[in-house]
């Protein structure tokens, strides 16, 4: 059987359908080169240019042999080109076992039968065993290896590949049951079929293998979406998606919901602004104002009110997206109330390190100071009796000796001091609160006193309601009211007096007072009196030297109890300390 129709301009016509698919597959390389085996595909489509270009060139008498090899193994090149690109396509490996023999062999045969032993007829099966044999492969692969996303496309192309192949077998054993093999330019239908082939399976895989790649696109952006959505759906912090003009809330996610307190039903369909979610509104205007310049917004930080009213620290990340052409705001809001009020713990902290620092050091150098004193007068004295003791009549001798010890007296207490205000602040002391006597604690603290202020001629007197008692560290008190009768003795001149007396609160606090008719205190030092760091030294009456440390003392072992601690002064009428420790009658707290 014969056609009118010429093979040249069917060739022609198949030359310029492949360059249309070679243009095709080089922008979809270019679009979605991230998927592999797209440029394969390409590689397929130029080959099969090339080779049908070529079958034009075998009218060239010079050019036969090339114009034979090249057309052919492009040909070929291009089915296994093809079978490459859809097992990388289905993340499959190549099977180079097969593929490469395969190859081998065709070659061999074609420039053995073309050069060696001449023979159209055997060259004609080699090459369309060849044609015959990948495609049925590369149909394998698409029907077994597909994938439920890709499943109509995969499996049209694979029906696709499969009439190819079986049309190639059929020519191959149509030529070894010894079917005419007229020129191949001769107008019968043998000859037409595989160029009627090559047009229509060619466009057929491209809009097949292009069905294919957009059905994989569009289920990975379905997953793409629905792991966002998810994320979106389960992330723990606030996310939103408003309209970047009026704020109009389109979506929002659980984390939104469980942060502010609303429902969805409160919020969807009403703007940010609405629902007075911004405490400032400034602060979206300026969250706007950077995303239109810079398309994204990073860590802004505003306060947001919850829907019970409370007030909370956000900070929030943003985005500009386009809905159906609209622009919207996607955000991450993350709730760092907690953060920031550790924050300001730890600065709080920090700021308390720094004071401690000032005040130890102002503290060390006042202490340096105020033993200097002593220490002097210790020294000089002990050094006068070294050098000079023996030339020393017996009052001379006394006098030293009674100096001494008032140095040593000194000394000893205000390392006991310093000793009590190391512990204090190293949290060393526990405080055991019990029961305590009254009448009986205050007569033996007086009793201690009694040998100092004898030498003065000062008299001590206490007056306490019977029977009274306090609730408190038997320790801290005995400190405490140990300093301040020891100072009442100290600024009080010869022949004074001091007294204590006690009064129960209506608070079931207890208050203590220490007076005394001494010199007073200046107001200035007044002020100063129970702060570490400031200086408050003062001589007593009879030139015992003093640090402050000891009121410090006090009052840190006072505030302990919850109790407080006054000074009542005037210069040159005496002085009043009184302090508060709990009663016996009040419960302990827990």
């Amino acid at each position: 059987m014969h056609f009118n129709l010429d093979i040249p301009t069917l060739i022609f016509i198949l030359g310029t359908t492949h360059l249309m698919q070679v243009v095709v597959f080089v922008h979809q390389y270019r679009v979605n080169k991230a998927y592999p085996g797209v440029g394969w595909w390409l590689l397929w489509s130029a080959a099969e240019v090339v080779g049908f270009f070529f079958i034009l060139l075998r009218e060239i008498p010079s050019l036969l042999p090339l114009a034979i090899i090249i057309q052919n193994t492009m040909i070929v090149a291009g089915t296994i080109f093809l079978y490459i690109g859809v097992r990388i396509f289905l993340g499959l490996k190549v099977n180079l076992r097969v593929i490469i023999p395969i190859a081998l062999l065709f070659l061999l045969g074609l420039l053995y039968f073309l050069f060696i032993d001449e023979n159209l007829k055997i060259r004609s099966v080699v090459i369309n065993a060849t044609i015959a044999i990948i495609p049925m492969f590369t149909a394998y692969s698409l029907f077994k290896y597909k994938t439920p996303a890709i499943r109509a496309s995969a499996n049209f192309n694979a029906a696709i590949f499969l009439i190819h192949g079986c049309l190639f077998a059929y020519r191959t054993v149509m030529i070894l049951m010894g079917v005419p093999m007229e020129h191949f330019l001769s107008p019968t239908l043998f000859n037409f079929l595989p160029f009627f082939d090559a047009l229509i399976v060619s466009l057929l895989w491209t809009f097949g293998l292009i069905i294919m790649l957009n059905q994989r696109l569009n289920s990975d952006i379905t997953d793409a979406k629905k792991e966002l959505q998810q994320i979106f759906n389960t992330s723990p912090d606030a996310a939103s998606i408003t309209r970047l003009d009026d704020g109009l809330l389109v979506d929002i996610n659980e984390g939104y919901l469980a942060i502010t307190g609303y429902t969805r039903e409160e919020t969807i369909g009403k703007s940010s602004i609405e629902i007075n979610i911004w405490k400032n509104i400034s602060d979206r205007h300026q969250v706007v104002k950077t995303l239109k310049e810079k398309g994204y917004c990073e860590n802004y930080e505003a306060p947001f009110l919850l829907k019970n009213g409370t007030e909370i620290t956000g900070l929030m990340s943003a985005k500009i997206i386009h809905l159906q052409g609209i622009p919207h705001i996607i955000s991450i809001t993350r709730d760092i109330s907690e953060r920031k009020r550790i924050e300001r713990d730890i600065e709080l902290k920090n700021e308390q390190l720094r004071n401690l620092n000032t005040e130890k050091d102002k503290f060390i150098s006042i202490l340096a100071h105020d033993m200097r004193s002593p220490f002097n007068s210790f020294l000089g004295l002990t050094q006068l009796l070294v050098e000079d003791l023996s030339n020393m009549e017996f009052e001379e001798i006394h006098s030293i000796s009674v100096s001494l010890n008032k140095s040593a007296v000194h000394l000893y207490r205000l390392l006991d001091n310093l000793l009590e205000w190391s512990y204090i602040q190293r949290g060393k002391l526990a405080m055991r609160q019990e029961a305590i006597e009254m009448g009986e604690k205050i007569y033996e603290i007086t009793e201690l006193a009694e040998d100092y202020a004898s030498k003065k001629g000062i008299r001590i007197s206490y007056e306490i309601p019977s029977g009274m008692m306090l609730f408190a560290d038997i320790h801290m008190f005995e400190t405490i009211l140990r300093n301040l009768l020891f100072n009442a003795v100290k600024f009080s001149p010869e022949g004074g007096n001091v007294s204590i007396t006690a009064m129960a609160n209506p608070n079931d606090m207890t208050e203590i007072s220490v007076s005394d008719g001494g010199i007073g205190i200046p107001e200035d030092i007044i002020r100063r009196l129970f702060i570490i760091d400031q200086s408050t030294c003062r001589k007593g009456t009879t030139g015992e030297p003093s640090t402050g440390l000891g009121l410090v003392i006090c009052k840190e072992f006072v505030d302990r109890h919850g109790g407080q601690i006054k000074v009542e002064s005037e210069e040159g009428k005496g002085s009043t300390f009184s302090f508060t420790l709990p009663s016996y009658t009040r419960k302990p707290a827990g």
